[in-house]
């Protein structure tokens, strides 16, 4: 439903037009058709108390089959406009003008590839969230992981709506975590209970001594250490597969690590620890492939966060592996 620019549709029923703000806060919601945005947004705004010190306005850029209760809204000082073509702009900045809001949603649209780069420079991202609708994840995730990626790299949460039984995100589980390491993935239930979507597998166990790892096991060791950096620190990695030591910054800075495709063959990273080397060491450095066994400890990186960084003591040159780039998509039968 389109709420037209008349001044007595305006949230907060002023008749004069206010002048825009310099910044808005603006929260992007991002799903395929389906998949629950307009049903998130409207729960959101009748469920806070943010009306009592702002106004709201939904921009909408995707209308599916559920409406918003314009009324309802209205009462919590919040109003919907829906985009129906032209310059996006344009149409973002005459809406601020005319609403003069505190808030903005925006129901993003998952086929608009170039939506948030239009969006103009007032409006301020504070949070981004995807919604995914279960019964049709594996279809889009077959056919459009790439529209998956740009939503999920953009987002602070994802939740997977109606999925029945965590069992059934456990296969995606390396594949969303590679687009979004950051992110924070929830599964909600058919009856709309909320739990942390992914476990973590570990084909190692972390007791041993050392820790032996294999080429499938070097994208759970990256990623469980990047949640977790005191499970390794202290202990000692075997990399008994060949992994990849870059110079990635000047003087004794290296990294070793393996190259990975996250969706697609534009979206490949090179998935690193730290070396530390020292600087009477650095002409030991020389890039390449390498085996060898180091000492895993961690360490607060440039913000203060803990990483986990790898001090070699014996290490040897290898040949290539066979396959150059890891595959961390889940791969649908």
């Amino acid at each position: 439903m389109m709420i037209n620019t008349k001044t007595e549709d305006r949230a907060g029923g002023a008749d004069e037009i206010k002048p825009a703000k310099s910044s808005i806060d603006t929260r992007l919601v991002y799903g395929f058709l389906g998949a629950g945005k307009t049903v998130y947004i409207q729960e959101n705004i009748m469920s806070d108390v943010f009306w009592k010190y702002g106004s709201t306005l939904v921009l909408c850029f995707e209308q599916g089959e559920e409406a918003y209760d314009t009324a309802a809204l209205k009462e919590k000082r919040a109003a919907v406009v829906c985009y129906d073509g032209g310059e996006i702009g344009s149409f973002c900045t005459e809406c601020i003008r005319q609403y003069s809001p505190d808030r903005i949603y925006i129901e993003m649209n998952a086929m608009m590839g170039d939506l948030k780069a239009a969006l103009p420079a007032c409006l301020r991202k504070t949070f981004a969230i995807t919604l995914i609708e279960w019964k049709t994840m594996p279809l889009y995730y077959r056919n459009f992981a790439q529209m998956i990626r740009l939503m999920t790299a953009d987002s602070a949460q994802v939740i997977f709506r109606g999925c029945p039984s965590a069992d059934l995100l456990a296969p995606y589980a390396q594949g969303f975590r590679l687009m979004n390491p950051r992110a924070s993935y929830l599964r909600q239930d058919p009856m709309g209970y909320h739990e942390k979507a992914f476990g973590m597998f570990l084909p190692y166990s972390l007791p041993d001594d050392p820790i032996v790892i294999r080429e499938e096991s070097f994208l759970p060791l990256w990623l469980d250490a990047l949640d977790h950096p005191e499970h390794y620190d202290g202990k000692q990695l075997l990399f008994s597969d060949p992994v990849e030591l870059k110079r990635t910054g000047s003087g004794c800075r290296w990294s070793c690590g393996r190259t990975v495709l996250t969706c697609c063959m534009q979206d490949l990273q090179f998935m690193s620890f730290e070396v530390e080397t020292g600087a009477e060491r650095e002409s030991d450095g020389h890039e390449g492939w390498i085996t060898g066994r180091a000492l895993a400890f961690a360490a607060a990186g440039e913000y203060g966060q803990r990483k986990l960084r790898l001090r070699f003591n014996a290490k040897q040159t290898a040949a290539p592996p066979e396959v150059l780039i890891l595959d961390g998509r889940y791969r649908q039968e």
